[in-house]
């Protein structure tokens, strides 16, 4: 009982500090969903832009899928989607069967009108071998 317990109690500490850090655990062979959103009622649809790397101060570095006016502009591979409701403001980068070589970090860059104001998110996803019969949606 004690083993459970204090398995219990480190799975949730490694949870909170994943959060913490911007990290979303990916499963080799399976899909994985960095999450990004923001108020698009009250904003309107936006430009945004997906990057390998942290956001830099403008624009996004090493451009992996930016979108225009709700539609896709550029995508550097057709595993990188955004398949959440872009004009509703979700704009989370699904990568499909995500693999080993897409750890790392990636940067979110939500372009609001005016000068530095963007909305920058950066995630850490970190890759772990998949179960073939696991459904695993990304998220901590």
């Amino acid at each position: 009982v004690l083993l459970c317990f204090l398995q219990f109690v480190v799975g949730l500490l490694l949870e909170a500090c994943l959060e913490e850090c911007g990290c979303i655990i990916g499963l080799v062979g399976h899909n994985v969903t960095l999450p990004c959103s923001y108020d698009a009622q009250t904003y309107g649809v936006l430009c945004i832009c997906w990057g390998q790397g942290n956001v830099p101060r403008s624009k996004c570095s090493s451009t992996i899928l930016s979108s225009q006016d709700g539609a896709v502009s550029f995508r550097r591979s057709p595993r990188y989607q955004l398949q959440g409701r872009v004009t509703d403001g979700d704009v989370s980068l699904t990568i499909l069967d995500a693999q080993w070589d897409d750890a790392g970090m990636y940067g979110c860059r939500v372009e609001y009108p005016g000068w530095f104001n963007d909305y920058k998110v950066n995630t850490q996803l970190i890759m772990e071998e998949g179960n073939p019969h696991t459904n695993h949606s990304g998220f901590l």
